[in-house]
């Protein structure tokens, strides 16, 4: 069973986390993604592990082909431009104005290909004063927002997983999907840009919105209050969740399982107002109590009374829950040469045409002569371009 985007031809000349992401996104979905890498070292990330394949690597690179190609060199930028001509999607995530130096920007390649949707990514935008800046994820988290409302400022840390990156990859692919819907519908294709920036606080738009309204600036724990949000530990010290939300039932369920149903009578949380200004006061109460319980004791009552809860799981613990296995994660493929891996899937799944893992994350240049081949090049000339360090 083909892929929904089985026919689509990607070109991919992009590193790390954003370009990556959203061309695995892509790749899912059945289309035909090529990844253009520097010879000998490749995507950065191929290096933070042994044998040029790590596991960030293979995280954002499966059902891709691996072209080796030194765009510094003009026989590159041949190759480039014929594979362009044909693609029906290129991403690239270059500082602003890098492709455009070496004849390989939108201009250039819309000129061979108008169909084409090429989509730019970068730290800031093509465009405005810190177009020129250096932009990574923890930077795009913390110019945005995001990271003003994931800790607090006076004792600020990093976070975990890099958000502001992926987050972006889906908006590179919203747009580049969209752009293509667009060409079916018109013939014409067009440039897609997302930045960092841009994206994430996009994403922040819950926050910014009340903002604009309250003039009040939002914090970390803004949200936990308007939410009902709480986190405890039991009396082994594992964490759990509950998000109460608005429904009335869930907080006379939760005080119904830790013994209080007479607190819904009390003033300090009699609604949901209340119990946003005395949140704090309510979280007191409830860690004490849960602390005398097993948290498998705490969730199974939890669960009875219909009120939103969780575990707070480990990576450890995330594949060993009957849910996630029922979406078949972790997934398991196989590359002839480096062997079993196992992968997390799709977020999505499609009825007529799922997506899947139909290649294993490529080895540095592994389908370079296959891809030059199908463009025309003889192998005498492939050897050479070889030879030349081209490729």
């Amino acid at each position: 069973m083909g892929g929904a985007l089985e026919g689509i031809r990607i070109i991919e000349i992009a590193s790390y986390v954003t370009g990556p992401f959203a061309g695995l996104l892509l790749a899912d979905m059945g289309a035909d993604v090529v990844k253009i890498e520097q010879p000998g070292q490749g995507d950065p990330f191929r290096g933070w592990g042994e044998n040029l394949y790590s596991s960030n690597f293979r995280s954002l690179n499966r059902n891709k082909r691996s072209l080796t190609l030194d765009l510094r060199k003009e026989d590159a930028r041949e190759i480039f431009l014929k594979l362009a001509s044909g693609a029906d999607v290129l991403i690239e995530n270059f500082r602003p104005g890098t492709l455009e130096k070496r004849g390989m920007g939108y201009d250039a390649v819309k000129a061979l290909n108008p169909r084409i949707v090429y989509c730019s990514i970068s730290g800031f935008g093509q465009t405005g004063p810190y177009r020129d800046r250096p932009g990574y994820d923890t930077v795009g988290q913390a110019m945005s927002g995001l990271l003003s409302l994931c800790t607090d400022p006076e004792k600020p840390q990093g976070m975990g997983i890099s958000f502001s990156d992926h987050l972006t990859g889906i908006y590179a692919c919203y747009g580049i999907l969209s752009a293509l819907v667009h060409r079916l519908q018109s013939g014409e294709g067009q440039r897609v840009e997302t930045s960092l920036l841009r994206a994430t606080v996009s994403f922040t738009s819950e926050n910014a919105v009340r903002f604009f309204e309250t003039g009040r600036v939002p914090r970390r724990a803004t949200r936990v209050r308007t939410a009902g949000v709480f986190a405890f530990t039991d009396r082994e010290g594992l964490p759990f969740v509950i998000h109460l939300s608005s429904p009335d039932k869930f907080f006379r369920g939760l005080l119904d399982v830790v013994g209080k149903p007479e607190l819904a009578e009390d003033a300090r949380f009699r609604d949901r107002n209340a119990r946003q200004k005395n949140h704090d006061a309510l979280s007191e109460m409830l860690e004490a109590i849960f602390r005398t319980g097993a948290r498998e004791d705490w969730l199974r009552k939890l669960e009875e009374h219909d009120v939103p809860s969780a575990p707070l799981n480990t990576m450890d613990e995330v594949f060993k829950d009957p849910q996630v296995q029922t979406y078949g994660f972790p997934l398991e493929a196989e590359h002839p040469v480096m062997g079993k891996m196992k992968l997390v899937g799709s977020g999505v799944d499609l009825s007529a045409t799922p997506p899947g893992v139909h290649l294993p994350p490529p080895m540095l240049g592994e389908h370079t002569e296959e891809i030059l081949g199908k463009i025309g090049y003889e192998a005498a000339r492939i050897a050479q371009l070889r030879e030349n360090g081209v490729i």
